[in-house]
C-alpha cells in the first residue's frame, strides 16, 4: 500500500471515530424520546393520487432527513423547521425488512447543525402525514427534490404477529417492506429505485 492509500485510510478511520465519539456524547447527554428495543415496522410503495384518505385531517410533519453512516444507520431529522431535532440510530434489520433495533434521542440545534457536517450522502425531503385508520397510524410520506414522485405508507406494529396479520390495503401499488432499495439510507445514496 503506498503512503496516500495509508493516508487516505487513517483519514477515514479517524472521520469515523471522530463521528463515533459525538454520538456517544450525544447519547449520553440527550433525552431518549424512544427506546423501542425493536422497531416493526411494514412499508408499501404508493401512488399519491391513490390516497384514500384527505390528508387534511392528519397531523402533517415537514422532514428533512440526512444520514451521517449507514451502518449502522446513524441519521438526525430536522421537524417542521427546527420545531424540534432528533437523532436516531437504527441496527440489527432482519432479513425480511420488518425488524430492527432503533433508539431515538432529542438533540439541539446547535448539536444537529455539527452533525450535518458529518453527513454521508442526499439529504431526504419529505412531507409526513400521520392518519389514524381502523386502529393503526398510516404514515404517508411523499418526498420532494430528488426523490419527488416517491410516496410510500408505513405502519409500526407492537408485534411481529400483528404486523403479518395486517391485510394490505388494495389501494396501494406493493408491500416492499423486504425491499432495501425503499429503505430511507438506501433512498440518501442512490435515489428512486429502477423499475419503480
Amino acid at each position: 500500500m503506498d503512503k496516500s492509500k495509508k493516508y487516505i485510510t487513517i483519514l477515514a478511520i479517524l472521520l469515523m471515530i471522530s463521528i463515533l465519539i459525538i454520538i456517544y456524547l450525544l447519547v449520553v447527554n440527550a433525552p431518549m424520546i424512544e427506546d423501542t428495543g425493536e422497531e416493526i415496522e411494514r412499508k408499501w410503495l404508493i401512488n399519491a393520487s391513490d390516497i384514500p384518505y384527505n390528508l387534511e385531517d392528519g397531523v402533517e410533519q415537514k422532514i428533512v432527513q440526512t444520514y451521517l453512516n449507514f451502518s449502522p444507520e446513524i441519521r438526525v431529522r430536522n421537524i417542521n423547521n427546527g420545531e424540534k431535532y432528533i437523532l436516531t440510530i437504527k441496527s440489527n434489520m432482519s432479513v425480511d425488512g420488518l425488524t430492527r433495533d432503533e433508539k431515538e434521542y432529542y438533540i439541539s440545534e446547535e448539536e444537529y447543525n455539527s452533525l450535518l457536517k458529518k453527513q454521508e450522502g442526499n439529504t431526504i425531503v419529505k412531507t409526513r402525514y400521520q392518519i389514524y385508520d381502523k386502529g393503526n397510524i398510516m404514515e404517508i410520506d411523499i418526498f420532494e427534490n430528488q426523490l419527488k414522485g416517491l410516496a410510500y405508507m408505513e405502519v409500526e406494529f407492537e408485534t411481529e404477529e400483528k404486523a403479518r396479520a395486517f391485510e394490505t390495503p388494495k389501494w396501494v401499488i406493493k408491500d416492499v417492506t423486504d425491499d432495501i432499495r425503499y429503505k430511507n439510507g438506501y433512498l440518501a445514496r442512490y435515489g428512486i429505485p429502477e423499475n419503480n
